[in-house]
């Protein structure tokens, strides 16, 4: 007999926000813990795709509350606390070209920046790192990204990738949730930091077998158990968040 599925009804757009603006006070804490800078802010689609709201790591420097904005595709603020953040365009950009990405972090990781002044893309070469494959996308220009023709070229550069570094910068990566933007950042810098660290013992690159023996390994490890809705690293720091507690860095 089949079984009958319960209707679900959708959450009023209200409260879709309200879930949205949660996880983003909770990305920021993460990234700005984890990458060790307020210089960086995280973004989601509203509803309907109406428009973004970015919370930056750091507060309004005229309010107590956190700086988070609701801003449309024209730049055009509709809500919040505090003005428009001036790199607002990554957002508009890649969202424009990526229907896929749902979420967006930018920020200043200290290690990737070192590699990216290297032109070493950080890519797969630990077990938490086949997000990034072969290299994810290096923007070549040492800029801030203020104007819209900036953005669209940032978003041409990221491509289908779900991370990229700007040279000299910073970096920029994207989700289908802000979770997945969240910790591909912590990862990516992560990463970088495990690169670095091996340079030095003489590591060149990964063997041409090692990313699909990895994958193939993931995928075998991710079909034996049930998929969360948030990843296991989200719902670990959110845990220690609402306890108020920090966490190490590894290496700071």
């Amino acid at each position: 007999m089949k079984k009958k599925t319960k209707n679900r009804t959708p959450q009023p757009s209200s409260t879709v926000i309200k879930l949205a603006e949660g996880e983003l006070s909770i990305a920021c804490k993460i990234l700005e813990w984890e990458i060790g800078d307020i210089w960086g802010h995280v973004g989601v689609r509203l509803p309907e795709n109406k428009g973004i709201a970015v919370q930056l790591f750091r507060r309004a420097e005229e309010s107590k509350k956190d700086w988070l904005v609701h801003f449309d595709y024209s730049l055009n603020k509709l809500a919040g606390v505090g003005t428009i953040p001036r790199e607002s365009v990554i957002y508009t950009e890649i969202f424009k070209a990526r229907p896929d990405v749902n979420a967006a972090v930018h920020c200043h990781a200290s290690m990737c920046v070192a590699m990216s002044l290297a032109d070493k893309p950080v890519s797969c070469v630990h077990v938490q790192s086949g997000r990034f494959g072969r290299g994810v996308p290096i923007y070549p220009r040492p800029i801030y990204i203020l104007d819209e023709s900036e953005g669209a070229d940032l978003a041409r550069t990221l491509g289908n990738a779900n991370g990229m570094m700007i040279k000299g910068h910073g970096i920029v990566t994207v989700g289908k949730s802000i979770d997945e933007a969240c910790i591909n950042a912590v990862y990516m810098e992560r990463t970088a930091k495990i690169m670095a660290m091996a340079q030095l013992f003489g590591f060149k690159s990964v063997p041409e077998d090692f990313i699909e023996q990895l994958s193939s390994s993931k995928e075998k490890l991710l079909s034996r158990g049930a998929r969360l809705p948030h990843s296991a690293e989200w719902n670990y720091f959110a845990e220690l968040i609402k306890k108020g507690k920090i966490w190490t860095r590894g290496w700071a």
